[in-house]
């Protein structure tokens, strides 16, 4: 007869939803099963589909100088184009003496440059051969030669726009001349393949890694599989909800990359957390049948009751933290913000349909293939009875020296925190990282035989007051203006036009378009059009994806404290409601602005000052991609808040039913520490392989969470929770609802013994 009468129950009101969800998905788990089948199918199918739509990383922010230049641009100089795309032809080998007055070199240019005009996506194409305009089209040396193409389209628009002329292209490079065609929309195109290759090795290094500490953290190779399995249907189920929602909106280039980063980590940690339990439950009753219905349905039930119902307060602080986002006027981040809270949700969806569905046909099966019993867990190992382990005993080595701990590890993380207040803002478009793409071929033409500006210029629109026609005199100032522009090193050309009364400067930098260089030239440009403006009125704005960048970068950094100051009230006003009580939300607020600001410090000194860059292969830009602090301080913070609330869970679990704060931490670690450290491994896994990248931003945002996860899981979740739980006693419970009775009377036995 099989003992279930110790099998774990929940004593709040919202686990016992957990736990009577968990027993009827159980009972229904063929059906459930079935069902994630079909999603899964479908949303694969999807997928292509949303590949094919994504655009372009959005910096534009409304109200702002860069985006009322691209209105007017747009308004007044439509035969400009809504995107200027350049189209190089060089010869592919400089031994062969291929220039540009060879017949085969011109009759290239002309075949081409023909069948651009003749596409309905084109506005115009300068000929290099035909121009004599203020941008050199033909190279010092003769090799070389560029077309610049004006193209139509919003931002999906023009990325389909790109790919269109992609394969217009794809057979034009002929006898010895290489034509290839960059611009922002084109390296949209060529980043989406180098990115989605960037995640495939990076996951192909990161899923071995995470499965072999899966197997030896639950003891056995099935059980390994099903966090893999539980995670892959929730990105495959949050994939076909961008797939569907792209036919009303555009999702960029680095969401999926980023969603797929996170989505990994999480899953594979909430599903590790319910197995787990599940387990611990199964071995508490002994069962060894899958005939055993009734225990198994319990144990599922207790599992979904404890680990379950923390995951969804886990999800639910992510979700609040990456909420906050939504206050940054900035559609890159809002992507990001958006994209990573869906699929957090569907994560947590499938692990509390699928997942106990697959445990509950699974049964005491979940154990085979074992591992060598003196690697298996504790938990299973003791059928229930886990005694003293080395986990218990840290814990206890931590108490005794509860303040020096606390001390050793607040002073680590804000030693890490020091190069914070150095930083700086700036866009890496991935340029580095096209070499081997089309775009790549043109932009090593660019910048080593024309201006490496070419790609993107700049635009400084000039009309009147409130957008009226300029007068005489204006003009005058736009000639001054251009004249004083062109003096600066960092321009290589710069040329006016007319177009309904207004003027437009389009300016080429001498320089890349995301370097600090670019942008400081930004702010120069800006400051001299403030002065032509309080000369005699004329309203000037400057656009261009530099500038468009730059004012994203002044958006965040004004926003920063205020997402910042929302993430904290906000997760504060929940984890005080989740645990009913005071005194843990402040110390988990703290301790996780800690690891946050830790991880960004470690961040700019790994990527903005270069420390380690040649380890980690890479060359440093000199600024930190704008989009990052804010994104990674919403999404480490939540993070953190994962463990917290396993842990601090765990703990609330047993100081309820014991009112012994040392037994409550003692236990909590004992029974949490494995799965913490082999889901913080997990973590730091996935994250850290996205280092091998070739995309920098990429490559900032794997090693920012891979450093937060293992700050949390080592100095925080093993040390400073111990310690701080231990210094505040049952004082950590204040005021309590439940558990108040058992929490006066330790303070009453406390007081007494003083």
């Amino acid at each position: 007869m099989i003992d279930t009468t110790d099998i774990g129950s929940p004593d709040t009101g919202s686990a016992r939803i957990g736990d009577r969800w968990g027993r009827l998905i159980a009972r229904q788990r063929w059906i459930v099963a079935a069902v994630w089948v079909l999603l899964a199918l479908a949303s694969a199918l999807m997928y292509p589909s949303l590949q094919n739509g994504l655009v372009g990383v959005n910096f534009s922010v409304p109200g702002t100088d860069s985006s009322r230049a691209d209105e007017l641009v747009e308004r007044h100089f439509a035969s400009f184009g809504s995107e200027q795309v350049v189209v190089t032809f060089s010869s592919e080998s400089e031994s062969e003496s291929v220039t540009v007055q060879d017949s085969n070199f011109r009759d290239r240019v002309t075949e081409v440059v023909s069948s651009l005009r003749q596409s309905p996506d084109v506005v115009r194409v300068v000929d290099p051969y035909e121009s004599a305009g203020f941008v050199p089209q033909i190279s010092e040396d003769r090799t070389s030669a560029v077309a610049l193409v004006g193209v139509t389209g919003d931002a999906r628009d023009r990325v389909a726009v790109a790919e269109r002329l992609q394969d217009l292209l794809s057979l034009a490079s002929q006898d010895g001349i290489d034509v290839a065609i960059t611009g922002y929309s084109p390296m949209t195109v060529d980043l989406t393949r180098v990115e989605s290759d960037d995640a495939l090795r990076a996951e192909s290094i990161g899923l071995p890694i995470a499965f072999v500490v899966l197997i030896l953290a639950l003891g056995s190779v099935v059980a390994g599989i099903i966090p893999l399995v539980s995670t892959g249907v929730g990105l495959l189920a949050a994939f076909g909800v961008f797939s569907l929602l792209s036919n009303v909106m555009t999702f960029d280039v680095l969401v999926t990359t980023v969603a797929s980063m996170i989505g990994l980590g999480l899953g594979i940690d909430y599903s590790l957390f319910i197995v787990s339990r599940f387990r611990e439950e199964l071995a508490r009753a002994g069962v060894t049948s899958r005939r055993d219905r009734a225990p198994i349905d319990r144990a599922v039930g207790a599992a979904m009751g404890t680990a379950g119902h923390t995951i969804v307060i886990s999800g639910l602080v992510v979700l609040i933290a990456l909420g906050a986002l939504t206050i940054v006027e900035v559609p890159a981040v809002r992507s990001i913000s958006l994209v990573v809270a869906l699929t957090v949700t569907c994560v947590v969806i499938v692990a509390w349909t699928l997942l106990p569905a697959i445990l509950a046909i699974l049964g005491p099966s979940v154990d085979t293939l074992p591992i060598p019993k003196r690697l298996r867990p504790a938990t299973v190992m003791a059928e229930g009875a886990t005694g003293g382990t080395w986990w218990s005993r840290w814990a206890r080595h931590v108490m005794k020296r509860a303040w020096r701990y606390t001390a050793l590890a607040t002073l680590v993380l804000v030693a890490c925190m020091v190069p914070i207040g150095s930083i700086q803002y700036g866009v890496d478009l991935g340029t580095n990282a096209l070499s081997a793409e089309p775009s790549g071929r043109a932009n090593a033409v660019l910048t080593e035989k024309f201006a490496p500006g070419t790609i993107s210029p700049l635009t400084v629109v000039f009309t009147g007051a409130d957008d009226q026609q300029l007068t005489p005199s204006q003009l005058g100032t736009v000639e001054d203006f251009a004249a004083r522009v062109r003096a600066d090193d960092r321009v290589a050309y710069a040329l006016a036009q007319q177009s309904d009364g207004r003027s437009m400067l389009i300016v080429v930098p001498s320089v890349p378009i995301d370097s600090t260089a670019a942008s400081d030239l930004v702010g120069e440009v800006r400051a001299q059009a403030v002065m032509a403006g309080d000369a005699d009125g004329t309203s000037v704005s400057v656009g261009g994806t530099t500038a468009l960048a730059a004012d994203a970068s002044q958006e965040i950094s004004s926003i920063l404290l205020w997402v910042v100051l929302a993430v904290l009230t906000f997760s504060f006003v929940y984890l005080a409601f989740v645990f009913r009580s005071l005194v843990i939300p402040v110390k988990a607020v703290a301790m996780n602005v800690l690891v946050t600001g830790a991880a960004l410090g470690l961040t700019v000194a790994v990527f903005q000052w270069g420390w380690a860059s040649e380890i980690l292969g890479f060359e440093s830009s000199g600024y930190i991609q704008v989009y990052l602090p804010v994104t990674v301080f919403a999404v480490v913070f939540g993070l953190s808040m994962d463990y917290e609330v396993f842990l601090i869970g765990r703990m609330r679990e047993v100081f309820s039913k014991t009112g012994d704060n040392d037994a409550a931490i003692a236990d909590g670690i004992e029974h949490t520490a494995r799965p913490i450290t082999a889901a913080a491994a997990i973590m730091i896994a996935v994250f850290a392989s996205f280092l091998t990248a070739n995309v920098l931003e990429l490559q900032q945002f794997g090693f920012a969470l891979a450093v937060a996860v293992l700050f949390d899981a080592v100095l925080v979740r093993m040390m400073l929770v111990p310690a701080m739980m231990k210094l505040f006693g049952a004082r950590n419970w204040w005021p309590g609802s439940r558990i108040e009775s058992s929490m006066n009377s330790v303070l009453e036995k406390e007081t007494a013994s003083r």
